[in-house]
């Protein structure tokens, strides 16, 4: 009997190795990988909400710009600074060298000569900015500037590009029109931070950010592609795309906003935009 009674109780205790129950080993492996997942999540979570934050931030500095300043003159710095002087000034200086060697078959050294003729405008800069201040056109001082600017590059870009061979001097003065266009505008924009820069001093720094991003970024992709372009299109097709840039400054010239001047030179303030 006594064995018996040991015998059934043997088989009614639970064998620690039931296969109904998973190991603790099993149970710890299982306990780990949970946790790597789950740390796995926490990561990919965090990165994609860094990168989201990373894309949203220029967008709100720049809407924060133009809540503060103006939409008009924010995008007017971007397309002069960016499409203009960066863009358009890389493009000019590697397209118009192929220009006067396949299509004139000029010598270099007679290259370099017309490449110090055509920068003439730059070094005339003061000069542009004296005549925005001194000659206003209907009360405007920056908007017939900006009209005129793209008016002159648009037309010296057809030019080049529709006109065939060109005379040498022909086209010279079309190239030194190019360059007056991104000067004219250049110097333009510039009165127009400068008055910014001194109404709102906070947002100076934010301004020459603003400049030379869209600077660099323009003279990034405008050195980038000009390869491309004359590769394809050749160098005389590639002059006649600066003429887009130049006609978005005829639309700047419409849209940016401007105090009107009166005759003894203050601004009129009844024409001030809800939004600054």
């Amino acid at each position: 009997m006594a064995d018996s009674k040991e015998t059934s109780h043997l088989i009614e205790k639970p064998s620690d190795d039931d296969p109904s129950e998973p190991p603790s080993e099993a149970r710890i492996d299982h306990h780990d990988s949970y946790e790597s997942s789950k740390s796995t999540t926490i990561t990919s979570t965090t990165c994609s909400n860094r990168l989201v934050k990373l894309v949203l931030e220029p967008l709100q500095w720049l809407q924060m710009l133009s809540s503060q300043l103006n939409p008009s003159f924010v995008f007017g710095v971007i397309l002069v600074y960016g499409f203009n002087q960066g863009f358009s000034g890389s493009f000019f200086k590697v397209v118009s060298d192929y220009y006067w060697k396949d299509v004139q078959q000029v010598q270099p050294s007679v290259v370099q000569l017309y490449t110090g003729l055509y920068s003439i405008p730059w070094v005339m800069k003061p000069i542009w900015g004296l005549m925005t201040d001194v000659f206003p056109v209907k009360g405007y001082r920056r908007r017939p500037y900006f009209v005129l600017a793209g008016f002159i590059g648009a037309l010296s870009a057809a030019m080049v590009a529709l006109g065939g061979r060109l005379a040498a001097a022909v086209a010279l003065s079309c190239l030194i029109g190019l360059s007056a266009a991104m000067a004219i505008a250049d110097v333009t924009i510039d009165a127009c931070i400068a008055r910014n820069s001194i109404e709102i001093r906070a947002l100076a720094s934010d301004l020459q950010s603003l400049c030379g991003f869209c600077s660099s970024a323009g003279a990034l992709i405008g050195y980038s592609t000009s390869g491309f372009f004359v590769h394809h299109i050749g160098a005389q097709g590639s002059l006649g795309l600066l003429a887009a840039p130049p006609a978005l400054l005829i639309l700047l010239g419409f849209v940016i906003y401007e105090q009107k001047t009166t005759s003894s030179g203050r601004s009129e303030t009844k024409d001030r935009p809800l939004v600054h």
